[in-house]
């Protein structure tokens, strides 16, 4: 067994690059050399960790968008996910699966009176990227380390840690609760949130949605009603609206180009859904 020592993790990265075979049901770790381009389909929701390196990645036919050392992409089920190695990197990939997500979720209930049913406003959208917590590299030091000790005991435990650092709110924490309702909704469900997920930077009509599953538009209103209750088109200004917030993170990003890469093609209509959910201007939430 390894003795983590300060400023260890690329020690242990080189050391998990030379195992071979299959270490972990739980995890898997990757290394890939600059210009490599490669695309998988995801089963499961998941969450990659570039650990060293550059990557620029895109979910479906969405613009490319650079993660660099020190930063996560936390992906849907049921999307295309494009990778295009822009510098030698290695990543490790934790697959969400049914099993180890209602593992967290009865670890909150137990101890931290946490309830999915009890969250106000569910925020349904599962693509974000993010820079880790500094702590939360000692936690994937350790998972390495049972990784290359085939310990899935030890790693399904620092993974539920994790869980607990990366959603500390009830913001975060009802992305959870989206992951769980996934694995539970009808396929044509399952189906249109994948369709919207990868098309939302596009104008989408209500035609497109019913055609993605071949479905009338009764049909697909009455799914989504009590399944999500919404309608698919408020489901997809709420999606644009999330993703519009995390890209306004970036004081560098225009406001006109936000409203264009979440599919919006009229100004003063994404001003006004903006407004409407954080109850300030894109330009003002911005600055906050």
């Amino acid at each position: 067994m390894f003795v983590i020592q300060a400023n260890e993790l690329s020690t242990i990265i080189e050391k998990a690059k030379r195992t071979s075979g299959d270490h972990s049901h739980l995890v898997t770790v990757h290394s890939r050399k600059q210009e490599e381009a490669f695309s998988f389909f995801s089963e499961e929701p998941g969450i990659l960790f570039v650990l060293n390196g550059q990557l620029d990645y895109q979910i479906g036919d969405d613009q490319f968008r650079t993660l660099s050392q020190g930063e996560y992409l936390f992906y849907p089920k049921g999307v295309t996910v494009h990778i295009e190695v822009t510098r030698a990197c290695s990543y490790l990939v934790i697959s969400l699966t049914k099993k180890l997500v209602e593992s967290f979720v009865r670890l909150l209930e137990q101890y931290r009176s946490f309830s999915p049913e009890k969250l106000q406003a569910p925020a349904r959208v599962c693509i974000m990227q993010a820079k880790w917590p500094e702590h939360i590299e000692t936690h994937l030091t350790h998972i390495l380390i049972n990784y290359i000790d085939q310990n899935d005991y030890l790693i399904h435990l620092k993974l539920c840690e994790i869980l607990y650092y990366l959603f500390p709110d009830e913001h975060m924490l009802s992305k959870i609760s989206y992951i769980l309702d996934m694995f539970y909704y009808p396929e044509p469900i399952r189906k249109m949130e994948s369709f919207l997920l990868e098309n939302y930077h596009k104008p989408i009509r209500i035609k497109s949605i019913t055609e993605s599953v071949n479905m009338s538009e009764s049909q697909v209103n009455r799914l989504y009603k009590k399944y999500v209750d919404m309608s698919p088109m408020e489901r997809l200004t709420t999606i644009r609206m999330e993703q519009a917030a995390l890209l306004l993170r970036n004081p560098s990003v225009t406001v006109t180009d936000v409203a264009s890469q979440v599919g919006y093609q009229s100004m003063s209509a994404f001003v006004q859904q903006f407004k409407r959910r954080y109850k300030k201007s894109p330009k003002d939430y911005q600055k906050k």
